[in-house]
């Protein structure tokens, strides 16, 4: 299965992200979203917290740490959540990059959630945005028509 391949792919990729300085369960959500963008909203310090215990307790995620941020994958869902720790500008905060079945092959579906500052949130947020738009064109492009 393609989506099997790009969720190896984007494991494999995503330390890249982190170079620069740059959902487990649904958390609850507390307050207005950080934009105009309908996959970010606020949450509780509470919410991250669960979300964190949920995907590395609950579900078995595999946690890599990089930096000031730990990444989760949870393979069996095809995703992989970026949560940040004390000294990131955004923390808390969390990215969910999940591999999704689109029309002309896989592609990748982008979520936030933050607890902090919300202006630090959406630069981090913008950096997984941009990368993940770039994956999916790329798969797309080389699976070429059905």
């Amino acid at each position: 299965m393609r989506a099997k391949a790009a969720f190896a792919a984007l494991a494999l990729l995503f330390p890249v992200v982190f170079a620069g300085p740059a959902g487990a369960a649904s958390p609850p959500v507390e307050g207005q979203q950080a934009s105009a963008d309908s996959r970010v909203a606020q949450i509780t310090i509470e919410g991250f917290e669960e979300m964190l215990t949920v995907s590395v307790e609950d579900k078995g995620g595999i946690k890599t740490e990089e930096g000031d941020t730990l990444r989760v994958e949870l393979r069996d869902e095809a995703k992989v959540l970026f949560f940040t720790r004390p000294g990131h500008r955004a923390h808390p905060g969390v990215v969910e990059v999940r591999i999704v079945e689109e029309e002309n092959g896989p592609g990748v579906d982008t979520a936030g959630w933050w607890a902090g500052d919300g202006q630090a949130f959406e630069a981090w947020f913008r950096v997984f945005k941009r990368r993940n738009e770039r994956l999916s064109r790329q798969w797309q492009m080389e699976a070429g028509p059905f």
